[in-house]
């Protein structure tokens, strides 16, 4: 018996080895201890967020933030008891569809001298030499901040003693709170033939504490218990993020009844350097303790562990290396949720990514579905500017809000036999009485005050005096903004941008000499271009960068950005796919609203919205739960392209609201009407009997029009909702109703407009809202943002990339089409006896 193992007598050397499980346990090495696995040091098993969760915890594989390749080695000198040297391959990835995450790993051990020969009655035998442990596990993660998981493990070796061992280990996390996290494991389920000698389960507690909240410091405390020996063997872990990299430390007793001669402890020192592709870390670290040398303490400097890593993900500390720039091309309108994708996307390269050094947008089409939304990414570009990144914009057949968006970069780009199709604003309004008087359809309606336009598409044959005077005005609001943001960022006067303007449309040398561009190029010339603006040699990375490691758990208090977008319609919400139209749901968002006020994780609510409105009562439904809400926690309300009629409804009770400043807005009011389709019938030979025990019984009845009486108890009817409207308004914004009905009476405002009559809090886009609900709710800057309510999704629809297609940009259904489809919504979606507090279809080019 070599001399180290001499001087412990067979009692203590029995309570070391079976220690030696529970040390096998916490630093997760196989509980089959005849064929152990290399531990993973430094690591605590609630929070490993990388490869060696596949010995530590497979709960942790389903949070895994992206894929890692890992070689791990550990090195002990002969005197060393322990046969935790060799090497260890693994690869490890999350399946985020499916909220999976799985990994494999190989184990190559080639114990040291002692630990080859150590033998001891009645214990696992060392001897064999080199072996190999195959691993795989499997985790699934129903929630960001909860999960499960297993793992399998074989040996290999050509030693009897050591080959063919299987054994299941188990484990859960649970992370209910930015600084806590915990986990359970239960290892060394296995299968043995017989003969075979194994060690019983064990099983691992853990605690991983962050006092700041986020992942930069770390205290793991640990235990581990054997069943073997009824014992506990206790485990501290320390992680620090470092300029460039982290600090991993920790320490453990094997023999909790022994401290003094079964301590072991370990510190690296990891070296990250990331790129948008990705990370590497090189991390190298001792070992020094009695423990690896059956109580005799053995030098770090002979003890020595390395590791090295490549992920997919991006690494929460260290150093990003080189300087790059972002490729962003745009060759579809994006509207809804993609646009506010698109916005968190240009926030993100502004504010987490140091490195980089610019940004090349490429416009192949209008970028936003209108004006207002197109403001935000003027703001998202000089939110980029404003932390030092260089904006080049790069277009070919533009149109005006492509050059309205780019007017605020730093230099825009035009291809050379490209132009801009701009000469000034245009709105236009088709109307459809004669269409449907030739149909043999009567548009009935009852509407409240002039300004409410919207039944006059189906209603007239032109606009009435005072809706032709209101989309004149709109049209000259929207030329001011347009005017003065295009010769601020192109640094011309507004009125000499106006007769330049007026002598359009340019082919791409008329733009340059008129000012609107800065040059010409070919897409091939892009990059070279972006070295000149940086001024040096620049990689231009065509992806989006890979995602960072999150440095917060799951669970954390958060913002959630509701978005009501589409027309609002009673029940849930829905699309009409052949026409690409959304309906808002009051049920839905009625759930979706309830549940947020009463979750504990969320400080404040964002609420999106695009709408132009829809059922009144739909929109009433909305209200209350926006009031409920605004009374538990702050909800700001940021206005997209519309928030008017029942979108404005739905807004009045929030704590602040923001519009941009070419939202459409207000339209506060009613009208309530039906198709009459009798004429048509009767050219076509369908007649209609109707029996009924009241006069007004068959008053919505599609078949014949309304009587005189029914048209006076209607607007009596259209009075009284008008007047809900008026009084939800009033108590929101802390208004009189006559005030309120001053500026309602259907009147359309933008943003601007409704900032000046009190409607609207602020000027601001999301990025405004969301920062204000933030500070409101006292929640630090990076909070998570949980955006809701969630898409309904199927897996096939998600692997053929199909959910979300918006049908407008398929040609198979022609614009002319989709805006007559989009005018006969009162009819095609809303039932007759069906109130409406939706305005018109207004869209500027």
């Amino acid at each position: 018996m070599p001399r180290a193992l001499a001087r412990l007598d067979r009692p203590s050397l029995s309570r070391r080895a079976a220690a030696a499980g529970v040390l096998a346990a916490g630093l997760a090495v196989s509980a089959t201890s005849d064929a152990q696995q290399l531990p993973a040091f430094g690591r605590s098993t609630a929070s490993v967020d990388d490869a060696t969760t596949l010995t530590l915890n497979p709960a942790n594989l389903a949070l895994l933030p992206g894929a890692e390749l890992r070689w791990s080695s550990i090195y002990l000198e002969e005197a060393a008891e322990q046969a935790w040297q060799g090497h260890a391959f693994s690869f490890a990835a999350p399946v985020s569809l499916l909220s999976l995450g799985t990994g494999l790993r190989l184990d190559l051990v080639d114990p040291p001298a002692v630990g080859r020969s150590a033998y001891a009655p009645g214990l696992l035998p060392r001897a064999g030499g080199r072996y190999q442990v195959l691993t795989w596990g499997l985790g699934f993660a129903p929630s960001e901040a909860t999960a499960f998981g297993f793992s399998w493990q074989r040996s290999y070796s050509p030693a009897a003693a050591r080959h063919g061992l299987s054994s299941w280990s188990f484990g859960w996390t649970e992370r209910p709170f930015d600084a806590v996290g915990l986990a359970a494991v239960a290892r060394g389920f296995t299968v043995a033939d017989n003969g075979r000698v194994r060690v019983g389960p064990a099983y691992d507690l853990a605690l991983a504490i962050r006092p700041t909240g986020r992942r930069e410091v770390e205290l793991g405390l640990e235990a581990s218990y054997s069943t073997d020996t009824d014992a506990w063997a206790p485990r501290a872990v320390l992680g620090l993020d470092l300029p460039f990299g982290r600090l991993r430390a920790d320490g453990a007793w094997l023999d909790a009844g022994r401290p003094s001669e079964s301590w072991l402890a370990t510190v690296s020192l990891a070296f990250v350097s990331s790129s948008p592709v990705g990370s590497s870390e090189v991390e190298a670290g001792a070992l020094l303790g009695t423990a690896l040398g059956a109580g005799r303490e053995l030098h770090a400097d002979r003890n020595l562990r390395a590791e090295v890593a490549f992920r997919a993900h991006r690494d929460a500390a260290g150093v990003d290396a080189p300087r790059w720039a972002a490729r962003v091309r745009v060759e579809s309108t994006r509207s809804g949720r993609e646009h506010v994708a698109f916005l968190r996307q240009l926030w993100s390269l502004a504010e987490d990514e140091p490195a980089l050094d610019a940004v090349l947008l490429e416009l192949r089409t209008a970028p936003a579905d209108g004006f207002a939304t197109a403001q935000e990414l003027r703001d998202a570009i000089y939110h980029l500017r404003r932390h030092g990144k260089r904006v080049l914009c790069h277009l070919e057949d533009a149109g005006a809000q492509e050059l309205f968006v780019c007017a605020a970069a730093n230099q825009v780009l035009v291809h050379p036999a490209g132009g801009l199709r701009f000469a000034g604003l245009k709105s236009q309004h088709t109307y459809y009485q004669g269409l449907l008087a030739n149909l043999g359809v009567k548009a009935e309606f009852v509407r409240i005050g002039d300004h409410k336009s919207a039944p006059e598409q189906l209603t007239r044959t032109g606009a009435s005096e005072t809706a032709r005077a209101d989309k004149i005005e709109l049209l000259q609001e929207y030329e001011r903004e347009v005017a003065g943001a295009v010769a601020g960022g192109r640094q011309l006067a507004v009125a000499a941008l106006r007769r330049r303007i007026a002598g359009g449309p340019f082919i791409a040398s008329e733009a340059k000499q008129a000012g609107l561009v800065d040059g010409t190029a070919f897409d091939d010339e892009l990059d070279a271009r972006v070295d000149e603006l940086v001024g040096r040699e620049t990689p231009v990375v065509d992806d989006a960068p890979a995602p960072r490691a999150p440095t917060r758990f799951g669970r954390g208090r958060r913002v959630a950005l509701v978005h009501v977008d589409g027309n609002i319609v009673d029940g849930r919400s829905q699309v009409v796919p052949l026409f690409g139209t959304r309906m808002v749901g009051s049920y839905t968002i009625r759930d979706t609203l309830k549940d947020v006020r009463e979750d504990p994780r969320y400080g404040a609510v964002v609420l999106r919205i695009d709408s132009g409105g829809g059922s009144a009562m739909a929109s009433d439904v909305m209200w209350r739960e926006v009031k409920l809400t605004a009374e538990a926690m702050p909800v700001v309300v940021s206005m997209g392209g519309a928030a008017a009629s029942g979108g404005y409804y739905v807004a009045a009770p929030a704590t602040r609201i923001f519009a941009n400043p070419l939202t459409i807005t207000g339209s506060i009011g009613i009208f309530y009407g039906k198709a009459d389709v009798a004429e048509l019938l009767r050219r076509v030979g369908v007649s209609v009997e109707t029996y009924r025990t009241a006069p007004r019984a068959d008053a919505e009845s599609l078949y014949r029009p309304y009587t005189d009486d029914e048209r006076r108890e209607l607007a009596r009817k259209v009075g009284q909702f008008y007047g809900v409207f008026l009084s939800r308004v009033a108590e929101g914004r802390r208004m009189t109703k006559a005030a309120v009905d001053a500026i309602g009476q259907g009147r359309v405002w933008t943003g601007r407009q409704a900032v000046e009559r009190g409607l609207v809090d602020e000027l601001g886009g999301l990025r405004q809202a969301l920062a204000h609900a933030r500070r409101l709710a006292e929640l630090p800057r990076d909070a998570p943002i949980d955006e809701l309510p969630r898409p309904e999704t199927t897996l096939v629809g998600a692997l053929l990339g199909l959910e979300g297609v918006q049908i407008e940009s398929a040609p198979v259904v022609p614009p002319a089409l989709l805006e007559l489809a989009r005018a006969l919504a009162p009819f095609a979606v809303y039932r007759s006896d069906t109130p409406l507090a939706l305005t018109d279809v207004i869209s500027v080019r």
